[in-house]
């Protein structure tokens, strides 16, 4: 009987695996170090997708269609340090769910393996369930979007709205406090005795992992084309609340909360998204250069704003939406010269970040060692890349 069984369970392994959709790989690790805008470093826990990747904070983005058969290889390179993958938000069974005391665990060097049907389009997050208050301000979380059933890059949903780009603002906070070895190095016997601060007073706020003038900084700017329809995905993984508040031109509409269309779109240019929360709200861009979005933190006990910074879209006339070609460059960011590889030669142009021609590019590299720092533009007539001089 016990064999009987045995081959039952190979068996029903096999036809599940023979019907995957996507497969993701995501690797646990405890030895991430996050620098802030002003310097200070902090250690961190994380997720990766390849062992000689540098820890970094959110995770990598798990990105599936509506109706995929999705399987996580979660694979814990942690040190002692068990962890799991909680699908926020997602429909999934207690099984997949990620709450390790009711699913599993994830012991160092072991897999664990997430199987679930990928169910209605929308903005989701992971992060880990075990010693969660510690491990998630730690930094082990990320975004998964859900896209519409046949993939389509430029939809909201099955028959919903069409956007010219879309980008995600994942907001967090972080109190170093925290971070020390003490805390982060708990026990991790099957009583997972945790220490937890009393106090949680955050120093840093951030948003896609980055703060203050990180934010500002052109590397960082959030590029699209003059008159774009732009699909925000907007999402909390801290403990404070979050508003992010758009230029009143944008016209901002909020048509999705948690994964679900609203049932009456909220004319609104302050979203409010509190902890765990996702919301995706439509932009109309016009003609201006930049369109500052103001994002403040604020205490849930007092309703205090602790924090407010600024992300920038900037419009160009270039469109850098990527294509399937095989044009890159190499190194980038540099301090100054850029191979380029693969490129239609005869066309490659130089322009500034909002798409003002610069020069005519007449070899597979360019030297701009002379020149400024910042963003810039290289186009070969059919896909165009931003380039970075630091």
């Amino acid at each position: 009987m016990r064999l009987i069984l045995t081959l039952l369970c190979i068996l029903i392994t096999i036809l599940a695996e023979s019907q995957i959709d996507y497969n993701k790989l995501i690797i646990g690790r405890n030895n991430g170090i996050h620098t802030f805008h002003d310097g200070q470093q902090t250690r961190t826990f994380g997720f990766t997708e390849t062992l000689s990747a540098a820890v970094k904070v959110p995770g990598p983005t798990i990105s599936c269609n509506a109706g995929d058969s999705v399987k996580i290889d979660f694979w814990n390179m942690s040190q002692g340090a068990p962890h799991t993958i909680h699908l926020h938000g997602l429909d999934v069974d207690q099984q997949n769910d990620g709450v390790g005391m009711l699913s599993f665990e994830v012991m160092h060097d072991e897999h664990g393996y997430y199987y679930f049907k990928a169910p209605h389009p929308g903005t989701y997050l992971y992060h880990c369930h075990v010693g969660s208050t510690i491990h998630l301000q730690a930094g082990m979380y990320g975004l998964v979007i859900v896209r519409p059933t046949d993939g389509n890059q430029n939809l909201n949903w099955d028959g919903g709205e069409t956007f010219n780009k879309e980008f995600s603002l994942l907001a967090s906070e972080m109190d170093t406090v925290w971070h020390n070895d003490t805390i982060l190095d708990h026990e991790h016997d099957m009583t997972m005795p945790l220490y937890v601060p009393e106090v949680y007073n955050p120093q840093y706020f951030l948003i896609n992992g980055l703060s203050g003038t990180q934010l500002t900084d052109p590397v960082n700017y959030l590029f699209a084309l003059k008159n774009d329809k732009i699909y925000m995905r907007l999402a909390n993984i801290g403990y404070y609340g979050t508003k992010f508040i758009f230029p009143t031109g944008l016209n901002a509409r909020t048509v999705a909360s948690d994964g679900r269309p609203l049932p009456f779109e909220v004319l609104s240019d302050t979203v409010e998204v509190l902890p765990g929360e996702r919301y995706e709200t439509f932009l109309q861009l016009g003609t201006e250069q930049f369109y500052p979005i103001i994002v403040e933190h604020f205490n849930l006990n007092n309703q205090i704003i602790e924090s407010s910074q600024e992300v920038i879209i900037q419009t160009s006339s270039l469109n850098l939406t990527s294509i399937e070609n095989n044009f890159y460059i190499f190194p980038n960011p540099s301090k100054g010269m850029f191979n380029i590889f693969n490129a239609n030669e005869d066309a490659l142009k130089l322009y500034t970040a909002d798409g003002v021609f610069m020069k005519f590019i007449s070899d597979d590299y360019i030297d701009l060692t002379s020149y400024p720092c910042g963003v810039y533009i290289i186009s070969d007539g059919i896909q165009s890349i931003k380039i970075v001089k630091d």
